[in-house]
């Protein structure tokens, strides 16, 4: 699987793809470490999911609140009151799901959690078969049984499969990759109709208020002995980094096709277990190597699914060494 190669000389006239590709890689590079900085905080702090969840999303809303002023001031004044409930419900599903995925990283592994959401593209793939804006093929469905399946053997840790179990966290990893899912499927005309740095604001801060008031009822409100220097230097990064994949993300999406972007994010988990095993001891198993490269797999068969029809074009999908 061949990638862009960034100092490649481009034709007069092309703009360079040197600047996107560095963006998407630092997509990649903070995708890969917020995870780990999650469980970090836990293991440091007595801080709440919700308290965590509601700090990254408002870090992520006031950082992209004042870029939007600055670059679109005119669209985010446009926002009505009843644009903000379409915002709100469809922002809720992504940004709002933050505390699912807090959630279930108290209960779960960063390797764990880092293999369900890799199941992110044959979770948006099957929406959007489900909602009738994508057709499926039956190379679809092994791409997703492919995925699935591979996950289970690397989530099993090497116990038998009668003893294997699918702990609380994992769940909510997966409920977590379920909800972005939904998000990416069904935010597509609200951001068309908005904009993209007007939309996503929008649904920061409707996310925000909501968690805010949850953390409030719930008494979950972070306190002063949860917050050394080095937790709030950590919440904040998560923020920040949140919210700077949404902006490298959509720049590189201005000179990159989305396929290119689909595979650079092929490695994201795979960065993210490497560096829960450096950085926090995790188990790296060859079960776990074997079930995460079938999940990856999977994925790219179902991205390039539609390209390939025939039994030739399958051959083709698992044997060309042209990727894009």
């Amino acid at each position: 699987m061949s990638l862009p190669v960034p100092d490649q000389p481009s034709k007069p006239g092309t703009p360079s793809q040197t600047v996107p590709i560095l963006c998407l890689l630092g997509v990649v590079a903070l995708l890969s470490l917020i995870t780990p900085t999650i469980k970090y905080v836990f293991q440091q702090s007595h801080l709440t999911f919700l308290g965590l969840a509601f700090g990254r999303v408002a870090v992520g809303f006031v950082f992209l609140a004042v870029g939007t002023a600055c670059l679109d001031w005119r669209g985010l004044r446009g926002i009505g009151v009843r644009d903000c409930v379409p915002l709100g419900l469809v922002g809720f599903l992504g940004v709002g799901a933050y505390a699912v995925a807090a959630w279930g990283l108290q209960y779960t592994s960063v390797t764990h959690y880092a293999l369900v959401y890799s199941l992110l593209p044959t979770f948006t793939t099957l929406f959007s078969y489900v909602w009738g804006k994508d057709r499926s093929y039956p190379i679809t469905w092994f791409g997703i049984l492919l995925s699935w399946g591979g996950c289970v053997i690397a989530i099993s840790d090497g116990m038998p499969f009668e003893r294997l179990q699918f702990e609380f966290g994992d769940g909510l990893a997966l409920l977590f990759t379920g909800m972005m899912s939904a998000h990416i499927v069904l935010s597509g005309k609200i951001v068309r109709r908005h904009g993209v740095l007007v939309s996503n604001t929008a649904m920061f801060g409707t996310s925000a208020l909501v968690l805010a008031v949850i953390t409030a009822a719930w008494g979950a409100a972070p306190r002063e002995s949860d917050l050394s220097w080095g937790v709030v230097g950590a919440v904040l990064f998560i923020g920040l980094g949140t919210a700077a994949v949404f902006l490298l993300r959509c720049r590189s999406l201005q000179s990159l096709t989305p396929a290119t972007v689909g595979t650079y994010h092929n490695f994201i988990p795979i960065s993210t277990i490497i560096l829960a095993h450096l950085s926090l001891g995790e188990p790296l198993t060859l079960q776990t190597i074997i079930g995460a490269a079938a999940v990856m797999l999977g994925s790219e068969v179902v991205r390039r699914a539609p390209l390939y029809t025939s039994r030739a074009g399958f051959l083709r999908l698992l044997f060309s060494p042209k990727a894009i």
